[in-house]
């Protein structure tokens, strides 16, 4: 047998193609398309949208699963379409239109959405299709059409009159009609829309037929987008409700609300998004990267939550983001739009906008905000904090962030030989240009250090040239300075450049009552009491406006009257978010260990209870690929063990075949090699192809809380040591952080907030916006 090969040996055997060998380890038998995708069986889940999409089958359970897939792709929730598709296929393997399924499914990768409609095409050969079926076939086919003259206009054609030809044939499809009116806005991006009104009467013909059709509300949003989004206030208030159980459901409404500056609706929505992601991540065992739009939802929501006053979630989802676990192909220290990145720059911005300058300075000294050694971090490292040191009246630290950002400028050697751009007409090399955002936040900062040595006219002249300084901020300055109309024609601008923003609307009531307009500012605070019906009592700048209030309450009985509640579509359509999910991730526990090695030791999850472990599944001796990697992680076991992590791998072959290997005489294995033949523990940490019922590779990374911080499951086995140790690392740092203090509560790594009562994030009992009543501003 292969595995009795010497291991040198084994590692240099060619890879196996389906001519000469079987298939490597790991590798799907149907092709390769079928390697990469889901490869969990797939179930039917609730909340994924009602549409009927009739196929030739004769199984209940096919159908009700091709149903739910279409639903899913009307949501572009493409991962789980597929794996319906896949699931129904296990039921009917012959069945052409699950294959097409698949291949819709993929719309973002055409090579595999080509070889599953290949699929399907030979299929379609030996299967009786109606014709409903057989126009679909052809509609995609013309999506994916190859060949000499052919171009992605002509593809795009193709698919669209595929897709009339449908509708003209089956009126009552609506699956066809929406996805016409998805592709006619789809094409409007490089060949131009006729007719946005034409494309919206397309949809409602859906939606008059369908109310709660998860692809006509998503399409009718996308159509709307930046046009004229009032448009799409119906559909933004009923989507969700269409697709309860898929997160994107709930995120893209919060396009129409935020591009309306409705920002709690918009942060409803996304929250909504996060918590129903996170359901869904815990019980299907999913990492945060594996989720595309991830990132872009829960920064998103951040921002909202801090435009809304509702800081303490603003933080809370932004450091949740910042400590997720990482992947070396999915999010890096050099990706702009990776989770992490994300976090730190919403999280700074959350503690800036509302003056939480010590909160900022403890997460910068404490290591919270992980900042990454790329020049655009350190400029919004040192920009954050220098703005703290400012307001805290401390001129020596100023002066360090001041020579940070200095650092970050281009030296004098840069200027050599640096070409011009082209179509310039200029003579000699152009000097390179600044960080973006660069000169802005040096001025800011030099102004601010002026303001410290109380030369306020040099100060100002410098912050004129500080583009990004919040509007509010350069106002209460212009206050101090005694420039009183200024700091009020200020205070008016950032309320019309951050428009229903809670920090720029009670600045301004803040400075009009400063100024003695009394008028002006008892109207800004009904302005601003309507924007912060959810904001946090204890921020800051309302306690202050709680002392106005109480002033003008003394001096002429001057109260607020009562505010109603509101009641438009939107408010009417909300549900208690509690129950959709959490607000955070958090990791999920890992499920239990227990095998015997080659030593014949038995080896528990327990066991390494209070150190982490790297857990490595294997697919036997004979996997050549698996050899590389144990003597990969053999290698630098020293180095995992100096994190204080252990490390164990657990293999598909028997005791005896796995004590073989591991006294080979010629390759050491620094780890327990533990046998697993009926594939128990493959099963319980999902390291199965379910569909063709063969064990996968994984690589798994368990907390010293017994809690799965990071796992690769693949068709190849995971190789990348170097991260693997700089993530143990980084899990050492994240589980010591439990009692490193914060102001405000305490600064906890995400774990311990959500085993709090009280957590953020929690919506029960959340008081409001309330400055009428004394309580407020007595903390939480």
């Amino acid at each position: 047998m292969l595995h009795l090969l010497p291991v040198a040996a084994l590692l240099l055997l060619p890879v196996a193609t389906p001519q000469d060998q079987p298939l490597p380890e790991g590798h799907s038998n149907h092709g390769e398309a079928f390697n990469e995708g889901p490869r969990q069986a797939g179930s039917l889940m609730a909340g994924q949208g009602t549409v009927d999409f009739p196929v030739t089958t004769d199984s209940d359970e096919v159908q009700a699963l091709m149903n739910q897939g279409v639903a899913q792709l009307h949501v572009f929730f493409y991962f789980e379409a597929e794996r319906s598709f896949r699931q129904a296929a296990t039921i009917e393997p012959e069945n052409p239109m699950l294959y097409w399924g698949m291949a819709m499914a993929n719309v973002n990768n055409a090579d595999r959405a080509r070889k599953f409609l290949a699929v399907a095409r030979e299929k379609a050969e030996s299967a009786e299709l109606s014709r409903r079926e057989t126009l679909y076939l052809d509609a995609l086919s013309a999506l994916y059409k190859e060949g000499d003259g052919i171009d992605d206009q002509d593809r795009r054609q193709g698919w669209l009159k595929g897709l009339e030809t449908i509708v003209q044939e089956f009126r009552d499809d609506l699956d066809a009609r929406a996805w016409l009116a998805m592709v006619a806005w789809q094409n409007s991006r490089q060949d131009g829309i006729g007719s946005r009104e034409a494309v919206s009467l397309l949809i409602d013909s859906v939606l008059d037929r369908n109310p709660m059709h998860p692809g006509a509300h998503h399409y009718k949003i996308h159509l709307w987008d930046r046009q004229d989004d009032t448009q799409a206030l119906a559909s933004a208030a009923l989507f969700a409700k269409a697709s309860p159980g898929i997160a994107h459901a709930w995120h893209m409404p919060g396009h129409t609300y935020t591009n309306l500056k409705r920002y709690a609706d918009a942060s409803y929505q996304q929250e909504g998004s996060a918590r129903v992601d996170h359901e869904y991540m815990i019980r299907d065992r999913v990492m945060p990267f594996m989720i595309h739009n991830y990132a872009h939802n829960n920064q998103w929501l951040a921002e909202s939550l801090t435009k809304t006053g509702r800081l303490a979630d603003a933080i809370a989802v932004a450091r949740n983001l910042v400590e997720q676990p990482r992947d070396p192909k999915k999010n890096n220290a050099r990706d702009s739009g990776s989770p992490q990145r994300e976090g730190r720059r919403r999280w700074a911005e959350a503690l800036i906008a509302f003056e939480r300058w010590d909160e900022l300075l403890e997460a910068e000294a404490s290591g919270a905000l992980d900042w990454s050694s790329e020049p655009a971090e350190q400029l919004r490292r040192a920009y954050a904090a220098g703005l703290a040191h400012a307001a805290r009246g401390e001129p020596d630290a100023l002066d360090e962030r001041i020579a940070a950002l200095k650092e970050l400028l281009p030296k004098p050697e840069q200027n050599e030989e640096q070409e011009a751009p082209e179509g310039d007409s200029g003579e000699g090399p152009r000097p390179p240009r600044p960080l973006p955002g660069l000169e802005a936040a040096l001025a800011e900062l030099e102004g601010h250090r002026l303001v410290l040595e109380g030369d306020l006219d040099a100060a100002f002249e410098r912050f004129g040239s500080a583009d990004s300084m919040r509007p509010e901020s350069l106002a209460r300055l212009l206050l101090k300075a005694g420039r009183t109309e200024e700091a009020v024609a200020r205070a008016n601008e950032a309320v019309e450049k951050a428009e229903n923003e809670v920090a720029p609307l009670a600045a301004r009531v803040e400075i009009l009552h400063a100024a003695g307009k009394l008028d002006e500012a008892r109207a800004a605070y009904l302005s601003l009491r309507e924007i912060a019906r959810e904001a946090d009592p204890d921020l800051p700048v309302l306690r202050r406006i709680e002392a106005i209030l109480a002033d003008w309450k003394a001096r002429d009985g001057w109260q607020a009257p009562p505010q109603a509640p509101r009641s438009d579509l939107a408010a009417r359509n909300r549900v208690d978010l509690d129950r959709v999910g959490p607000l955070c991730w958090s990791p999920f526990p890992a499920e239990p260990i227990e095998g015997i090695d080659t030593e014949g030791k038995t080896h528990r999850l327990e066991h390494y209870r209070g150190r982490n472990l790297v857990v490595l599944f294997y697919l036997g001796g004979d996997c050549a690929h698996c050899m590389e990697q144990l003597i990969a992680f053999s290698n630098n076991a020293d180095r995992i063990r100096a994190t204080g992590a252990e490390i164990i791998a657990i293999s598909t072959d028997g005791l005896e075949t796995t004590r073989a290997l591991k006294d080979n005489g010629e390759v050491h294995f620094a780890m327990p090699l533990i046998a697993d033949p009926d594939l128990d523990h493959f099963q319980r940490y999902r390291a199965m192809d379910d569909f063709e019922a063969m064990p996968l590779h994984g690589t798994f990374l368990i907390d010293a809380e017994g809690k799965v911080r990071y796992q690769d499951i693949s068709w190849q086995p995971f190789l990348d040591v170097e991260f693997v140790i700089s993530e143990l690392s980084r899990i050492n740092r994240l589980l010591g952080r439990d009692s490193a203090p914060v102001a405000g509560p305490r600064l906890r790594s995400h774990d311990a907030l959500q085993r709090t009562s009280g957590r953020p994030g929690s919506r029960k009992g959340r008081p409001g916006l309330n400055l009428d009543d004394a309580r407020v501003g007595q903390g939480r």
